[in-house]
């Protein structure tokens, strides 16, 4: 095996990361063939972080494993598996789900969290791969509570570029004509989006548009205040893929809260689900749209297996009228 202390002190804090080899060629080459590889991550939950620690619910974060399997995905491709630095790494899709939320509860204690990581490179050309996929299973000191996913596409420098310029000037045509205006009339209060500090609040009040039969949330996202969170981001100018997750549970909070009254303090993103379709432009307006999935037709709330009632939200994320991600959740409601 070996163990190594990776990848970013500065966001995941004190934490470890142990590669296991199907080789003993790979642990000797600090390299792999381009096969599947395990890994095992480990490290202690956040109590003090300004976002991840800024809660009003007495739950764990889930972006904290989320973005400790990106991060350890992009050091795994350096460093075994042979990927340029060159390369521009892009988030293709992600997923993350609660399977058990008594383990995510605080307790008052410092908690350790791990996750078994399997990864597998794809679409390899001489020996190295331009993608490579991750699936983890999450566990809450020793008690297996969660699962999550991600993949990952490694771009040239001329393709990421010629992908980013498309993407900015469709959404630059599409504001000309729309006029979409970024602000919203007000904002909430930092404990409708599970929040006690005013700085983390990223998303505006939301309009309702759509039809008579499928009622639909916007909500503008306020591009200042997600720059000031420091999100880890793959280039200065990139917007990171964790701001989409986090806006997911601020806008599912509020939505849910809206639709069906929950209460934001015990209310959880028990699931989230993601795919990336374009790249979001920091200095564009963004916005999310919002519905919810009803299941059956006499429109009463679904519930999940212990009874506890679960909404379940459909997101796109778009500049102007260029959807750039698209998010399928769900909000349970602890009661």
């Amino acid at each position: 095996m070996d163990t190594f202390t990776a990848p970013s002190p500065s966001f995941l804090g004190t934490h470890h990361l142990v590669h296991r080899p199907a080789s003993p060629e790979a642990f000797l080459l600090k390299a792999t063939a381009p096969t599947r590889q395990n890994f095992a991550f480990s490290a202690e939950l956040p109590e003090g972080h300004g976002l991840f620690g800024d809660s009003v619910s007495s739950y764990h974060d889930l972006l904290f494993p989320v973005e400790s399997l990106r991060q350890t995905m992009l050091f795994a491709a350096r460093r075994y598996f042979r990927v340029p630095s060159s390369w521009h790494p892009v988030v293709a899709s992600g997923s993350a789900e609660i399977t058990h939320l008594d383990a995510w509860r605080r307790d008052g204690r410092q908690a350790g969290i791990a996750l078994e990581l399997g990864m597998t490179p794809l679409d390899i050309v001489g020996g190295v791969p331009h993608g490579l996929e991750c699936e983890a299973a999450v566990s809450i000191d020793g008690r297996r509570c969660g699962v999550a996913s991600a993949r990952l596409a490694f771009l040239a420098q001329g393709v990421y570029r010629g992908h980013r310029e498309l993407g900015r000037r469709q959404s630059e045509e599409s504001l000309a004509v729309w006029h979409w205006d970024p602000l919203s009339p007000g904002r909430p209060l930092p404990e409708q989006v599970g929040h006690r500090d005013s700085r983390n609040v990223l998303a505006g009040l939301p309009e309702h548009t759509g039809t008579v039969d499928h009622d639909e949330l916007t909500f503008p996202i306020d591009a200042g205040a997600a720059a000031e969170l420091r999100f880890e981001a793959d280039a200065p100018d990139d917007v990171p893929p964790m701001l989409f997750l986090e806006v997911s549970r601020q806008v599912g909070l509020l939505a849910a809260a809206e639709l069906r009254g929950f209460v934001p303090s015990h209310a959880v993103l028990s699931r989230w689900q993601a795919s990336f379709r374009g790249f979001a432009e920091p200095g564009l307006p963004l916005h999310c749209t919002v519905r919810e999935r009803v299941i059956g037709t006499d429109g009463r709330v679904c519930r999940d297996a212990a009874g506890r009632p679960v909404v379940e939200l459909r997101l796109s994320f778009l500049q102007g009228s260029r959807v750039v991600a698209r998010v399928s959740a769900s909000v349970l409601q602890d009661c």
